[in-house]
């Protein structure tokens, strides 16, 4: 189960709920200070974990056949929050695993929790404490989803046999991956710690205040990237040096890679568009340059809006550079050759900031999201690839991740990139994304041939 889910996938499990083996639903429960609450959600925790994960919805209860708002929404849903319920999930789970929440708003507007339960794990997951008077919960049981749908202890050889079954298939896939990567020279991706969520965090601050910033202009302004965008995002992990706010900027500067004439995170110094310090990081919005004389003049592709903060944490939303070609209309090209550029070049500053703020090694974490995609049909701007017949995306935006040691970037960033952006490009007609494109296109890249 992804820890970063499109809010429209949430969305849709409020919309004529049902109960199922990878959904439970329970009514508002006051996880702060009721006890049997906090256990009766751990158990529905525990159970979808050794399922293979699922969701669990807050504030709902069956009525006739139905499932409709439970009686007590509580004023607000600060009781919900995500530190609360992994607390929850730690006092119970061995081995303890990370739940994302999030406040979901239904049709009518009324808000409610939703919470995503992982379930990657190479071992049962076990209650490792009991619930109030040894009841709800059982200390060292193992819970499972059954037809029902209900969460029980394993009661037959067939339930054994499926919980088993999937963590030795977990187990057996990251074994396979292991050889394949000696095979075929790939890049084993590091494990994603369990927690703290901070990456999925940033990345939802980092949204609503650029939706903020443009908030205020003209629907069809460029700053807004009304045709689309994609966004950039990542953690370094590490033993992070102690660096102040003040100190940040210098650090920055000296951090910026450029392969290109337009590098990510750029950092500029002329007044109007410097960055500035903001709640405790480092933001520069291009877009926000809107004087009389410049406004309307910097297309999507050039009004960058990117965060960085002291803990490691770096965010980059941008247009895209095929809707400001001279000629060609926007939202209907999406070059072969610019995702690799632009991802490559954001990890290679990703590497360089690491280096710059971390003592000894340090993995990353890199999330990369493209929103309208879809009527965009893969080409060469250029025409330096050939590419045949029209391949047209259908979905409209999709999320890439990826965590590798910094180390790794330099000698293997084209066998880093092609698994990451090799699902984006198979969006547009199954075009199947060559490793030799990346390959070269990397070594263009580092060349300084643009």
């Amino acid at each position: 189960m992804p820890t970063f889910i499109s809010p429209e996938r949430l969305a849709d499990l409020l919309i004529d709920p049902r109960e199922d083996l990878d959904l439970e639903i329970k009514n508002w429960l006051d996880l702060r200070s009721d006890n049997d609450a906090k256990a009766t959600l751990a158990k529905a925790a525990l159970a979808l974990a050794n399922h293979g994960g699922g969701f669990i919805v807050l504030g709902l209860t069956e009525a006739d056949g139905v499932f409709v708002e439970a009686n007590g929404r509580p004023a607000t849903l600060d009781g919900f929050g995500q530190d609360i319920v992994n607390g929850i999930i730690q006092n119970y789970a061995d081995p303890a695993f990370h739940c994302s929440v999030y406040i979901v708003p239904r049709g009518d507007g009324a808000l409610f929790p939703i919470i995503t339960v992982p379930g990657d794990h190479r071992s049962p997951v076990r209650a490792k404490r009991a619930g109030p008077h040894g009841n709800i919960v059982e200390n060292n049981s193992i819970y499972v989803r059954k037809a029902g749908p209900r969460s029980e202890t394993p009661t037959s050889a067939m339930d054994w046999d499926a919980l088993l079954n999937r963590c030795l298939t977990n187990r057996r896939d990251e074994m396979f991956d292991q050889i394949r990567g000696l095979i075929t020279g790939a890049v084993p991706t590091t494990a994603e710690p369990p927690k703290p969520a901070l990456l999925e965090q940033w990345i939802e601050r980092s949204l609503r205040r650029w939706e903020a910033l443009v908030g205020d202009l003209p629907t069809d302004a460029a700053e807004r990237c009304p045709h689309g965008y994609y966004w950039f995002a990542y953690e370094l992990n590490g033993d992070l040096r102690p660096i102040t706010l003040g100190q940040l900027p210098e650090i920055l500067q000296r951090s910026v890679v450029r392969h290109t004439g337009w590098p990510p995170f750029w950092y500029p110094t002329r007044r109007g568009i410097e960055p500035y310090p903001i709640d405790g990081v480092v933001e520069c919005w291009l877009g926000g340059d809107t004087g009389p004389e410049t406004f309307g003049a910097r297309d999507a592709a050039h009004a960058d809006f990117w965060r960085i903060s002291p803990d490691g944490l770096a965010f980059l939303l941008r247009g895209y550079q095929e809707d400001g070609l001279m000629g060609r209309p926007p939202a209907q090209l999406f070059d072969v050759t610019l995702p690799v550029w632009r991802v490559g070049e954001a990890m290679s500053q990703a590497e360089r900031l690491a280096s710059n703020m971390i003592e000894g090694s340090a993995t990353i974490r890199f999330v990369a999201h493209y929103a309208g995609l879809s009527g965009r049909t893969l080409t060469s701007v250029t025409g330096d690839r050939t590419l045949w017949g029209d391949r047209v995306a259908r979905q409209n935006e999709i999320t890439l991740k990826t965590t590798v040691e910094t180390a790794s970037i330099g000698p293997n960033l084209p066998e880093i990139l092609y698994p990451m952006l090799a699902p984006l490009y198979a969006l547009f007609d199954f075009f199947d994304l060559p490793t030799k494109l990346v390959a070269e296109e990397v070594s263009k890249m580092r060349k300084g041939s643009f």
